[in-house]
């Protein structure tokens, strides 16, 4: 195998490897929200300082189950979700958090 053909194939395994998480998380939600979790996007995280501080705050103040993706989380608790919101705020939220 060439270098060349090496490179595709790398490149070609990391592609294929993050559509198959995209499309694992999107699975995820999709059936989360079936089962009344709660969705929320934050618009942008500012750095990973910023990403350390959520973590943290969620280790200490989430009292039930939740998923993160990046800067995209489910909430089982509504509570929690909206805890979530009034500390980080949102530009982009799911439709049923009121």
């Amino acid at each position: 195998m060439t270098l060349e053909n090496e490179i595709l194939a790398h490149l070609g395994k990391q592609m294929s490897d993050l559509i198959d998480a995209d499309v694992l998380w999107s699975l995820r939600v999709l059936d989360a929200k079936d089962k009344g979790w709660h969705l929320v996007n934050l618009d942008r995280l500012i750095d990973n300082k910023h990403a350390i501080d959520i973590t943290e705050w969620i280790r200490n103040n989430v009292k039930g189950q939740y998923h993160r993706n990046g800067r995209h989380f489910i909430f089982e608790s509504k509570k929690d979700a909206n805890w979530f919101i009034l500390r980080w705020g949102v530009a982009d939220m799911s439709k049923d958090i009121e």
